[in-house]
C-alpha cells in the first residue's frame, strides 16, 4: 500500500475515533489515554520533523545556491520566486474579501454570545493581545533583529527561521564567490547532509499513518460543537475560500502556466498534503514537501533547496486568506464599516503580516489582532475564532504547503528542469 493510502486512512481513523472521544466527555480514563498515549505519539513524529529542519534548511539552501550558475542566476529566480509569491498572496486576500462580503458570516451575533466566548477564553484572549501589541514592532524594524541575528548559533538554537535563512543565503552567495576548487568540498559536504536529513525524513514518514492518526483524535477531540455551530457560517466561509484558492487558483496555475495535469498533481502532492492538513505548521511538513517534490515529481535539488526553505517561512496564501476573512468577519459582528480606504491598507497589513508572521510571536492570530486594531475593529472580537482556529489552521497550512509545491513547480518550469516522467508513479 502506497504511503500517502496509509496516511489517508490513518487521517479518516483519526477523525471517527477523535468524533468519538469527543462524544466521551470529560472522563479520566478518556484525559489518561489523550495525555499518556495518543498525544506522545503524535508529538514525537512531530517532534522528530523539527529535530531536521535546521540541518535541512541550511544544508539545502546554502548547497542550492553554492550550486547555482551566477548571482545573476540567484537574482532571476529570486525575482520569479517573490513576483509568485505576491501574485497569489493578493489572489488569496482578494478572494477571502470577495467570500466574506458575499456570504456575511459576522451578521446576526448576540452581544450575550459573544461576552460569553470572552469569558471562555479570556486567558488566551489576553495573551494574544499582548502578543499583537508587539506586531508593529516586530514587523518593523523588529523583522530586521529577527533576520540578522548576533549569534548564529542562537539563531540555529531558538529555531529563527528568517535567520537561518539569511545565513544560508549569506553563505551560499559566498561559496559562489569562492574559487571552485576550495567551495566543492564544501558543497559536497553539504550535500551530503542534505541527503542524509532526507532519508531521515524517509524513516519518519514510516511512523506518518499511526502519528497522523493521533494527531487527528487529539484534535478532534477537544473540538466544541456548541461553538462550531454558533461560528459555522465562519468555518464554512474560511473553508471554502481555502478550498476553492487550493482547488481552482493553483488548478488554473498548474494548468495553463505549469502545463501538468491537474489530477497528476494532486495525486503526486498527496503525502505533502496530508501531512500539512494534520501537522499544520508549514515548517513541520518542509521535510515532507521537499522528498514529495524530488521523489514523485523528479524536481532537481538545485530548485527544491532553494525554492522551498523560502516559502515554508514566507509564502502564506492561505494565512492571508485567513487573517482578511477573520477581520472583516469580526467587523461584521460589531457593525464596523471599513472604507474603501480602509479595505486597501487591510490589504496592505495582510499582505505584510503574512510574510512577516515568521516572526511574530504567536503567529497568524496577533497579526490579525493588529490589523484590526488598526482599523478601529474591536480586538476583543478575536474570542469568537479561537475555539475553532485549530481546524481551521489545518485547512490554511494545507493551501500554504501547496502553495510553495506550485511555486517550486513553476520555478522547475521556466528553468526547463520539470519532467514526471524520471518519477513514474
Amino acid at each position: 500500500m502506497k504511503i500517502s493510502t496509509k496516511i489517508f486512512i490513518g487521517l479518516i481513523c483519526g477523525v471517527i475515533i477523535g468524533a468519538f472521544f469527543h462524544l466521551w466527555g470529560e472522563s479520566t480514563e478518556r484525559q489518561w489515554l489523550l495525555k499518556n498515549i495518543i498525544d506522545p505519539c503524535g508529538q514525537v513524529f512531530l517532534r522528530s520533523l523539527f529535530l531536521i529542519i535546521i540541518p535541512l534548511i541550511f544544508s539545502s539552501l546554502t548547497s542550492g545556491i553554492g550550486h547555482l550558475e551566477s548571482l545573476g542566476h540567484v537574482r532571476k529566480l529570486g525575482a520569479n520566486l517573490i513576483g509568485f509569491y505576491v501574485l497569489t498572496t493578493l489572489a488569496a486576500i482578494c478572494l477571502g474579501q470577495a467570500l466574506v462580503f458575499s456570504f456575511e458570516p459576522g451578521m446576526g451575533f448576540s452581544l450575550p454570545f459573544l461576552d460569553q466566548m470572552k469569558d471562555t477564553f479570556h486567558t488566551k484572549l489576553s495573551t494574544l493581545t499582548d502578543s499583537s501589541a508587539q506586531v508593529s514592532s516586530a514587523l518593523w524594524p523588529g523583522i530586521l533583529y529577527q533576520i540578522v541575528p548576533k549569534n548564529i548559533f542562537q539563531a540555529f538554537v531558538s529555531n529563527n527561521m528568517l535567520a537561518v535563512i539569511f545565513i544560508s543565503i549569506l553563505f551560499g552567495l559566498a561559496l559562489l564567490k569562492v574559487d571552485q576548487k576550495k567551495s566543492k568540498p564544501a558543497i559536497i559536504f553539504l550535500n551530503a547532509i542534505s541527503d542524509a536529513s532526507i532519508h531521515i525524513v524517509g524513516w519518519i514518514m514510516k511512523l506518518a499513518p499511526y502519528a497522523v492518526a493521533c494527531l487527528m483524535i487529539s484534535s478532534v477531540s477537544q473540538f466544541g460543537l456548541g461553538i462550531m455551530q454558533k461560528v459555522l457560517s465562519y468555518v464554512f466561509v474560511v473553508t471554502l475560500g481555502c478550498l476553492l484558492h487550493f482547488a481552482g487558483v493553483y488548478a488554473l496555475i498548474i494548468k495553463f502556466i505549469i502545463k501538468i495535469p491537474v489530477t497528476q498533481f494532486y495525486k503526486r502532492a498527496l503525502p505533502a498534503i496530508i501531512t500539512a492538513f494534520s501537522t499544520s505548521p508549514s515548517s513541520a511538513t518542509l521535510p515532507t514537501t521537499i522528498h514529495t517534490l524530488e521523489t514523485r515529481f523528479g524536481v532537481p535539488k538545485s530548485i527544491t533547496n532553494f525554492s522551498l526553505p523560502l516559502g515554508a517561512t514566507v509564502n502564506m496564501d492561505g494565512t492571508a486568506l485567513f487573517e482578511v476573512i477573520t477581520a472583516i468577519f469580526v467587523a461584521q459582528v460589531f457593525g464596523v464599516e471599513i472604507s474603501f480606504a480602509g479595505h486597501i491598507a487591510l490589504v496592505i497589513l495582510i499582505l505584510l503580516g503574512s510574510i512577516g508572521v515568521a516572526g511574530v510571536p504567536g503567529g497568524s492570530i496577533p497579526v490579525v489582532i493588529s490589523a484590526m486594531v488598526s482599523l478601529g475593529i474591536p480586538a476583543e472580537g478575536i474570542a469568537l475564532v479561537i475555539g475553532v482556529d485549530r481546524i481551521l489552521d489545518m485547512f490554511r497550512t494545507t493551501v500554504n504547503v501547496t502553495g510553495d509545491m506550485t511555486a517550486t513547480l513553476f520555478l522547475a518550469k521556466k528553468e526547463n528542469e520539470l519532467d514526471l516522467k524520471r518519477c513514474p508513479l
